[in-house]
């Protein structure tokens, strides 16, 4: 049975005086998903029943369903701060699950981050998270939460704060004391939370730098320091030099989100330029291809070295590394002209994403990759819409001007010549 035909089924169902086929329609209404929002006021109608096992079962339909289920939000409210706690539970669990539409429940959630009950406070602030900015009055209460005695819920502000972004900047202080938690899931948490701040969590730039250059701090830890320095940006003094020193970890996994962070900061981080170049001669090959690409985003100056690693790289038996290079390369525009050759060889390829990526850096290096015109052109007829489009752009920009299509033109040639031999038989005709 379609989803559609199930969810009107359930609905009906919904309205049986039988209270078991009503909770079979609402675990099924479950199982549905988004698919069953069109129940959702047929499910909200349902939340006025005295049936508590049944009212309990509507709450987790609506939770499945989502944002979709906005319209509850007034009855979650009423559910979070007058009923049983089981229900309770849930209601948080679905307000959060609506997300930013159920910004109005702010206020019972804040409540209920300061219930006795250990889920209830979980739930409620992983709710707050779930809706993010827009719960921002709530951070003075989840900075409160920090110090709570469950570890769960402690973790569930840590998240909370860091949805709220560049609000939660009040945050930063109680935040950097989880930096040294011996759980490293919570330093990740907190890390995480950091970079989500922004330039405002620039305090923790110097004890971020020193967990990426510890080789004994844990891996997933260090990933994270790297990826929260490049979101707190070059702005905060030390966030590239603290880069620059994971680009020395004997971890490759540490290793590849400093340069990918590098990167992302573009010209602001001309200062990691030598130890980029470097880093073109050293590593595995896949560290080689991302310096390049890391140097090419930072300076665009002078791209030599690094179109040459990834004219190495459109060479290399892994087919990995020639789909990174033909895909750096297109992004690089006429300064790539020295790769016009390798880029030529690469449409030879039997990996459609190095094509297309081959036939893109062609028509980006522009009229310098003339001498590919010959080889791009059978691409225009490609039984691929996507090749065909790559193709036809291509030869545009190295052309300087639209491609003609001929055998289109003649298509449409021939057929204004029947049209025109129909109209004259038919003027002899009269």
């Amino acid at each position: 049975m379609a989803h559609e035909q199930r969810v009107l089924a359930c609905i009906e169902q919904l309205k049986s005086r039988d209270p078991e086929a009503r909770i079979n329609a609402a675990t099924e209404l479950r199982e549905l998903g988004p698919a069953a929002a069109p129940a959702v006021p047929a499910l909200v109608q349902v939340l006025q029943a005295r049936d508590e096992a049944l009212r309990e079962w509507v709450v987790y339909a609506l939770t499945a369903i989502g944002p979709a289920a906005a319209p509850a939000v007034p009855d979650l409210i009423q559910i979070l701060r007058n009923d049983r706690l089981s229900i309770r539970e849930w209601a948080a669990a679905a307000l959060g699950k609506i997300g930013p539409a159920a910004s109005e429940a702010v206020p019972a959630l804040l409540e209920s981050l300061r219930s006795p009950d250990t889920v209830i406070r979980s739930n409620a602030a992983t709710a707050l998270a779930e809706i993010g900015p827009a719960a921002r009055m709530a951070i003075p209460a989840l900075v409160q939460a920090l110090s709570d005695s469950d570890a769960v819920v402690c973790s569930n502000a840590i998240h909370a704060l860091g949805e709220m972004g560049k609000a939660s900047a009040a945050a930063v202080p109680a935040l950097m004391r989880f930096l040294n938690d011996p759980d490293s899931n919570v330093r990740v948490l907190a890390i995480s939370a950091l970079g989500k701040i922004g330039d405002a969590a620039g305090p923790a730039v110097p004890v971020l730098g020193a967990a990426l250059k510890n080789d004994n701090e844990n891996v997933r830890v260090r990933v994270y320091a790297a990826a929260a320095l490049g979101k707190i940006g070059s702005r905060v003094p030390g966030v590239v030099q603290a880069l620059i020193g994971g680009l020395k970890a004997p971890d490759q996994a540490v290793r590849t989100p400093a340069i990918r962070n590098l990167a992302r900061l573009g010209p602001e981080a001309t200062a990691a330029i030598p130890a980029l170049t470097g880093a073109l001669q050293e590593g595995d090959k896949d560290q080689r291809i991302l310096a390049a690409m890391a140097l090419l985003k930072i300076d665009t100056r002078s791209p030599w070295a690094a179109v040459q690693t990834l004219i190495e790289g459109l060479k290399d038996r892994d087919e990995g590394v020639r789909i990174l290079a033909s895909g750096a390369l297109a992004e690089i525009g006429p300064e790539a002209w020295a790769a016009t050759g390798a880029l030529v060889e690469a449409l030879s390829e039997t990996d459609e994403l190095v094509r297309t990526n081959a036939i893109v850096a062609l028509g980006q290096i522009g009229p310098a990759a003339r001498d590919a015109v010959a080889a791009i052109q059978p691409f225009t007829h490609d039984t691929r819409p996507e090749i065909r489009e790559a193709a036809v752009k291509a030869l545009e920009r190295i052309q300087g001007g639209p491609v003609i299509d001929v055998a289109a033109l003649a298509e449409r040639v021939a057929t204004l010549e029947a049209r025109l031999a129909a109209l004259e038989a038919q003027l002899a005709a009269k």
